[in-house]
Parts: structure tokens; C-alpha cells; sequence
């Protein structure tokens, strides 16, 4: 057994979520979550720009690797098309949950003394536990759209003369009770949507005791799940703005040093521009409000044509663009990462204070499985040493 961590179980351990987060298999973690669910939103984002009516070529033209849209601007015409962008960025949300649960898994395991948990791991666990991460809030929509059919089939009865008005006032409680349980359950589905792969990664439940636990820390710990989840909003922005400068440092250091003129000189300069043509087409929009900009165009760039660059030239600097999506990507995913170790050590809290319950000395399914195995295997070498002993015994003689 191992020996888990002493935490304080209050806003303290908070704290401690930027540097417990810093580490490469949680990054990595959730950056495949964040590029595969870009890439299901990127595809499904210039269909509906298809479906739309608009070219693929004249989309590329204005929105690049960004397609982003502004939902109140009517930038899409057709039903169709809009739906078919809602579910884009649905998907990305729910692939960047499953992502979050396996940072959570590696995490608990962390905290309770297994150090050398791996992503691999912490992608098993997820893998066998995606439904209650994907159906646990699909759960609660279809709860609130039926109590929202009903009420509306109540308010059609409503309609009928004399009748509807009778029946109006006298089942008015229970439409005032229905209203706020409503209200109450849209509150409960926004901490579900934060808090879930922190309820999956620790408490190993299904969907229906999932959305029991997120009505229960909405309960019973309503002003420490604002407070929490604000200061880790905090902690995130700030931590992902230190490792974007550090990153953003770290490019201008390398375009510095081999663009001089005794090393790559102007072979250089070509390749960095189709780059960043490519990765920060759309910055000034895209990353307009991260503070101190995390990636400024490079001095090299300056002046050169991108029509002028051969094609060679222009699969170099499109490779590189790859790259530097990921290493960019990595801010991102580094805030993200902060955020579902927050949850982790935020859910730890709410079980402690909620039902006194230390969930770092509870023995998980992964602790029992283990056990199980390592009792099978003695059992197995019990029997051996069985057989080899009476295998030793001289025989029994007739006399």
C-alpha cells in the first residue's frame, strides 16, 4: 500500500494545483483531449460553413485554423448549418471532459502515493468510465427539456375556458415548486459540467450517482464551490500566462539564435513567416485579451512575401506550423490542467466536510483489483508449493 498525502482539506490545498499540475503527463493529457476535440469542432464548423453556402476556400480565407463564430451575429443562415456547429463545439466540450477525468484519475492516484501512475493509466480509467462523463449531463437536459414539455402542455390545458383558470390557480404551487427546481437544476448542471471528472475520477460512479453528487455539492456547499472555482479560474489564467510568456520567450530565443547570419541566416526567415501565416492567421481576434499577447509576430518575418516562397519552403514552414500548434497548444492545455486538479482537490473538500469521508484512505476499484490479483497469485503459488511438497514425499510402502 502506498501512503497518501496529508491535505488541509479547505482553500489551501488549492494552492498547490498550479505546481501539482505542471507536470508533462497531465499536460500532454489534456492536450490530446483539447487537439481531438479542435479537430471534431474544426470539421464540423466548416461543414456547417458548406452546408451555409459558403465556399471551403473563401472560409479558409477568412478564418484560417479559427473558426470561430459569434452566435448572436448570424454568421450562419440555415438551422441546419447551426446545428451542425452546436454539435461541433458540444463534442469538443465533452472530449475535453474525458480528457479532464484522466488528469483527475492521475491526480487521486497521486495524492494517495502512486507516483508513477501514467496517462496510460489515467486513459484506461477514463475509457471505462466515458458514459457516466458524457451521459451524466446529457441526463440532466433531457430532465429539464421534459419538465419544460410538461409545463407547456400545462399551459395549453390553461387555455381551456373557465376550466384552464381553475386548474391554473389551484396547481400554481406546484408550478411555482416546478419553476424553482428548474432554476435550481440549470445551477446544478454548470457545477456538474465543472465538478464531473472530478466525481468520475474519485468517486467511480455512474451517471445517476453523478448527478447526485453535483445536486449535493451544490447543496451543501454553495459558497465554497464559487469561491473555489473562482480562485481556480484565477490560479489558471495567471499560471497559463507565466508558462504562455516563458513559451513565447523560448520561440523569440530560438529564432534569434539560428537566424543569425553565421547560421541558418535567411533560410530561416521563409519558414517562420508560412508558419506563423499559418498558426496566428486571426491572432489580434483570437488572442487578443491573453494578457501580454502569447505570441508576437517574430522581427524575422518582416518583409518577406509569402508568395515569393517555393514549395519546398512552404511544406517546411507548414510542418513547423504543426509544431507550433502543439507547443502553443500547451498553455492552454497547462491552464486546463490546472483547473481539473483544482477539482480534484476541491472534491476531495466537499466529501470531507459533506460526509466526513477521506477518500485518499478509501481503497478504489483499481486498490481491489490489485488485491485480488496479488491473492490469486498466492494462492497460486500456495497450490505450487503443494504440489512440489508431495512431489518430494518419498512413497507410501506396502509393508
Amino acid at each position: 500500500m502506498f501512503d497518501p498525502e496529508t491535505l488541509h482539506f479547505n482553500i489551501l490545498d488549492l494552492l498547490s494545483a498550479p505546481r501539482r499540475a505542471f507536470k508533462g503527463k497531465k499536460i500532454w493529457a489534456q492536450l490530446m483531449g483539447l487537439v481531438a476535440g479542435y479537430a471534431v469542432y474544426f470539421l464540423l464548423t466548416y461543414t456547417a460553413l458548406w452546408l451555409d453556402g459558403t465556399a471551403l476556400s473563401a472560409a479558409w480565407e477568412r478564418f484560417g485554423i479559427y473558426p470561430f463564430f459569434n452566435l448572436y451575429g448570424g454568421w450562419l443562415g440555415s438551422t441546419l448549418a447551426w446545428g451542425v456547429y452546436v454539435l461541433g463545439a458540444v463534442l469538443w466540450l465533452l472530449i475535453a471532459m474525458l480528457s479532464a477525468t484522466a488528469v483527475a484519475r492521475i491526480t487521486y492516484k497521486e495524492l494517495k502515493g502512486e507516483l508513477f501512475y501514467s496517462f496510460r493509466d489515467g486513459l484506461a480509467y477514463t475509457r471505462n468510465h466515458w458514459r457516466a462523463v458524457v451521459f451524466s449531463p446529457v441526463a440532466l437536459v433531457l430532465l429539464l427539456l421534459f419538465i419544460m414539455l410538461m409545463a407547456g402542455v400545462m399551459a395549453l390545458i390553461g387555455r381551456l375556458p373557465v376550466l384552464g383558470e381553475v386548474i391554473f390557480v389551484g396547481l400554481y404551487p406546484l408550478y411555482f415548486a416546478g419553476a424553482i427546481f428548474v432554476l435550481y437544476s440549470v445551477v446544478v448542471l454548470a457545477v456538474m459540467l465543472l465538478y464531473l471528472p472530478a466525481i468520475v475520477a474519485l468517486w467511480e460512479e455512474d451517471s445517476m450517482g453523478s448527478t447526485f453528487q453535483a445536486y449535493s455539492i451544490t447543496w451543501n456547499q454553495t459558497w465554497r464551490t464559487v469561491v473555489y472555482s473562482t480562485l481556480i479560474g484565477l490560479l489558471a489564467i495567471v499560471s497559463a500566462a507565466l508558462y504562455g510568456w516563458a513559451i513565447t520567450a523560448g520561440y523569440h530565443f530560438i529564432n534569434w539564435v539560428f537566424g543569425a547570419p553565421w547560421l541558418m541566416g535567411d533560410k530561416l526567415a521563409p519558414l517562420i513567416a508560412k508558419a506563423e501565416s499559418i498558426v496566428f492567421s486571426g491572432y489580434s481576434s483570437f488572442f487578443a485579451y491573453i494578457p501580454g499577447q502569447l505570441a508576437p509576430a517574430s522581427p524575422l518575418t518582416s518583409g518577406v512575401e509569402l508568395a515569393t516562397l517555393s514549395g519546398w519552403q512552404s511544406l517546411i514552414g507548414s510542418l513547423l506550423a504543426v509544431v507550433l500548434v502543439f507547443i502553443y497548444g500547451s498553455v492552454f492545455a497547462y491552464g486546463l490542467s490546472v483547473i481539473s486538479v483544482g477539482q480534484t482537490l476541491s472534491f476531495l473538500s466537499f466529501k470531507y466536510r459533506i460526509d466526513d469521508d477521506n477518500l485518499l484512505e478509501r481503497r478504489d476499484e483499481e486498490d481491489l483489483a490489485a488485491e485480488a490479483e496479488d491473492g490469486e497469485l498466492a494462492s497460486k503459488l500456495e497450490d505450487g508449493n503443494d504440489v512440489t511438497a508431495a512431489a518430494d514425499d518419498p512413497p507410501a510402502s506396502d509393508d
